[in-house]
Formats: structure tokens, sequence, C-alpha cells
């Protein structure tokens, strides 16, 4: 058990709870056929909920789950847990900088089908 509490509440039952609403929220955007027009940088409107929905399902499984939030020692573990995505984003401009077609075009074998 954790010993603080959000809004009052259990941590993890307040987790639990939010990840049930969002994951209801995914069900029902690919349940229901939206329009098929792009929209910003999504190819449409399912992605982009999708998109939208998971990066607060991301941070709420990392802050409660891996206790990255409201540990005595959590300042350590999300420096530790951050750390390699500084390798991850040096890795991703050099390579964007560095192909031609980074970002519109993928060689052959990362294509689906053609393994």
């Amino acid at each position: 058990m954790a010993h603080y509490t959000i809004l009052g509440k259990d941590p993890y039952w307040m987790n639990f709870i939010g990840l049930m609403v969002l994951t209801l929220i995914e069900v029902v955007a690919v349940g229901f056929h939206l329009p098929e027009e792009k929209i910003f940088v999504f190819s449409n409107y399912t992605l982009m909920i999708l998109t939208v929905v998971a990066i607060p399902k991301f941070i709420m499984i990392a802050m409660i789950f891996m206790h990255l939030y409201g540990e005595e020692d959590s300042g350590i573990l999300t420096v530790t847990a951050l750390f390699p995505s500084f390798f991850i984003i040096i890795m991703i401009l050099f390579i964007g900088l560095t192909h031609p077609e980074a970002t519109t075009g993928l060689p052959a074998w990362c294509r689906p089908g053609t393994y």
C-alpha cells in the first residue's frame, strides 16, 4: 500500500479506474467508424484518439506502478528510468539528420509483408 493518496483515495485504485476509463475510450474509438481523413500529423481520427489516450496511460503506469511518483526514492528512480530516453532521442535525431528519407520512406526490410 502506498503511504500517500490521490484525491483522498488509494493511488493504485485511482490508477486502475483511470486506466479502465481510458481503455474504454480506446475500445469505443476503435469500435466506431470514424472519418478516414488526415488530421494534423495523424492519418485518421482513430489513430489520433489512440495516441492522445496512450500518453496519459503511459504516464499513469510509469508514475504509479513503476514508483516514479510518491515514493521516498522516486527521484533517483525517475532519473534512472529517463536515462535511456536521452540516447533514444539522440539516435532518432541522428538517423533523421543523416538519412535522406528518414521521415518519408522506409527500407524494404522494414516494410510489412516483405519478410
